[in-house]
């Protein structure tokens, strides 16, 4: 801030030391005129005033301005390249009278000035760091080290944040200039109602659902903070994913928990059988372990897609925690592994709302049919009618924080080009996701 402060002190200086000088231009331009019209009235009651040519005083018949006329006096000044030249004339006989003086340029000292100018910047300076302090409760040293450190942690946001005075947008993180669509050069103010229309008509502080600019869905929170509304928004397809990452999160744990405790079971009831010295049934019960493993695996052996298949592995397994059967029909081509990773996360999240409300069974088909069709069946009671309900985000029976898996799967069915709805068929109730061939997903999307 001192480097700042320090350009306009010296302009300051400047000028004020070009004031002065001018100043004593004009006061020296007017002593040296009367003192030329002086000594041209005294010569002019001279018998011989050539006497006085070492003064400046001449007879001339040629004078260098128009000879006044009787009784007129005329005089005058100029700026030459060697100082302030000033005459005076009076009419005589045959010609004129005439006084010509020049006198050097007068450069004032440059002290005064530089010494007003450093008691304006130390002023200057003092109430800058005295406000400074007002604001931020600190020096001005530690004040630009917090602001540096405020300024870091509001750019690194995953979130957008833009800072609302009345209509205008007056600070936005770089996150938020991405979602409203905005050049990475727009700086604030903005006009909101150009930045984002359907913001400047929510006056309602809260969450609130709103369009992006981009066109995108979006989800906004508003507070009001004296004169100014904080607006933290994010587009819902992000927020959808950080649930499911959430969610699958849970379910891993989940199932890690109960295939410990499982084979922690399975080695109690070992340990017991070898010390019962009922080796015959602790090995019976070690080749059952083995054929469902090899059942496992011949049942996965149609799936080529790995992740698929790994999802497959522990939904089988958390089937069986649950006492229910798992029924698997069709094959899964290597030609799907390209979207395997959206493939993988939308079954999850249809395969574990079956899991929630089977009754006894749980089914998975796949059907290659102008692409892939998957099929996901369960025997529970069905859902309540409303074709689009349970596809709604936050829709769930199951209590508050639930009801995002089904959203997310049409989002990102629908974002590979495909659908997912549901049916009920002869007590089943049936997922069905339709995916179009990788081929055309990628001539889309590539």
């Amino acid at each position: 801030m001192a480097r700042a402060i320090w350009l306009p002190v010296l302009a300051l200086a400047l000028g004020l030391w070009l004031g002065m000088g001018l100043e004593a231009h004009r006061q020296l331009t007017a002593l040296a005129l009367e003192e030329a019209e002086a000594l041209a009235e005294a010569a002019a009651k001279l018998s011989n005033p050539e006497a006085l040519s070492r003064l400046g005083v001449r007879l001339t018949a040629r004078p260098r301005e128009a000879a006044p006329l009787w009784g007129e006096r005329a005089s005058g000044a100029e700026v030459t390249p060697r100082g302030i030249w000033v005459w005076a004339a009076q009419p005589r006989a045959g010609g004129s009278l005439e006084v010509a003086r020049v006198y050097p340029f007068l450069l004032p000292s440059p002290l005064l000035p530089l010494g007003l100018a450093l008691l304006a910047w130390l002023w200057a300076w003092r109430r800058c760091e005295g406000e400074v302090r007002r604001a931020l409760g600190a020096p001005l040293n530690e004040a630009r080290e917090r602001l540096a450190d405020l300024t870091a942690a509001f750019a690194s946001l995953e979130e957008g944040v833009a800072v609302l005075k009345g209509q205008e947008v007056v600070l936005l993180n770089p996150k938020g200039l991405a979602l409203l669509g905005l050049p990475p050069g727009a700086l604030p103010p903005l006009p909101l109602r150009r930045v984002w229309p359907a913001l400047a008509d929510h006056r309602e502080e809260g969450e609130a659902h709103l369009p992006l600019p981009t066109g995108r869905p979006g989800r906004v929170r508003l507070q009001e903070l004296g004169n100014r509304r904080i607006a933290v928004f994010q587009e819902q397809a992000e927020l959808f994913r950080l649930a499911e990452e959430l969610t699958q999160s849970r379910r891993h744990l989940e199932l890690l928990r109960a295939q410990a405790h499982e084979f922690q079971n399975l080695l109690h009831v070992l340990g017991g059988l070898l010390e019962l010295g009922r080796a015959e049934e602790a090995l019976h019960l070690v080749q059952g372990e083995l054929a469902a493993e090899k059942e496992l695996e011949s049942l996965l052996r149609g799936v080529e897609v790995p992740l698929v298949a790994a999802l497959l592995l522990g939904k089988v397994r958390r089937a069986r925690e649950r006492g229910l059967g798992f029924r698997l029909e069709g094959r899964l081509p290597a030609r799907f592994a390209p979207m395997g990773e959206s493939l993988a996360s939308i079954l999850g999240h249809l395969l574990e709302n079956a899991l929630e409300a089977a009754q006894s069974e749980v089914g998975l088909r796949f059907l290659e049919r102008e692409g892939l069709r998957v099929e996901v069946l369960d025997d529970g009671p069905g859902l309540p009618p409303g074709k689009e309900a349970p596809f709604l985000p936050g829709a769930s029976g199951r209590g508050a924080g639930r009801g995002y898996g089904l959203a997310l799967a049409r989002a990102q069915a629908r974002a590979l080009g495909g659908e997912v709805g549901y049916h009920r068929r002869e007590g089943w109730t049936v997922f069905w996701l339709s995916l179009p061939e990788p081929s055309s997903w990628r001539t889309t999307h590539g």
